[in-house]
């Protein structure tokens, strides 16, 4: 009597620990598979950015930057806020301001960004641009300068860079 007590426990309690087994490897299917939808979406949103000259002053250049990013997803995406950097060859020309603020751009939505930009001053721009363009760009005469703009972010706590190739015209 007592064995077939302890053998009916014995098949319940298996019972249950397979239920549970089954029910975990169900939740981790769902869990991995949200994940790898958030990885995917953030690896394929769209960055399109422009910059232009604001103003030329005594202390440098002044940009203006619009960032729009696109979320061409079903699910929402949380963005960092955008931080742009203008290289010119390499070298830094000016940054945006950083913001830890923390975006969330709507399934199939987007959101854009008008961010300011003020050059490192004439002393750094003399070493990466060169005198004679800086000559130039003071005179008031016609300039034309490619640059990149790098656009850096989070995606759902991902890394993001885009560099776009811009023509700046003074």
């Amino acid at each position: 009597m007592f064995f077939q007590d302890c053998s009916h426990l014995i098949r319940a309690f298996k019972t249950d620990s397979m239920i549970k087994w089954i029910a975990g490897g169900i939740a981790a299917f769902f869990a991995g598979r949200y994940l790898l939808r958030l990885n995917n979406a953030s690896n394929s949103i769209n960055t399109r950015t422009s910059v232009k000259v604001h103003k030329v002053s005594l202390s440098g250049i002044e940009f203006k930057a619009r960032v729009t990013l696109q979320n061409p997803n079903p699910i929402a995406l949380k963005i960092q806020y955008p931080f742009v950097n203008i290289l010119y060859k390499g070298s830094s020309l000016g940054t945006s301001a950083l913001k830890n603020e923390v975006i969330s751009i709507p399934q199939y939505g987007e959101q854009s960004f008008d961010l300011n930009i003020q050059s490192a001053g004439w002393l750094t721009l003399i070493q990466s641009l060169g005198t004679s363009l800086i000559n130039r760009i003071r005179s008031g005469e016609k300039t034309d300068l490619e640059i990149i703009a790098a656009t850096s972010t989070r995606v759902n706590s991902i890394p993001y860079l885009k560099e776009d190739l811009i023509k700046l015209s003074f």
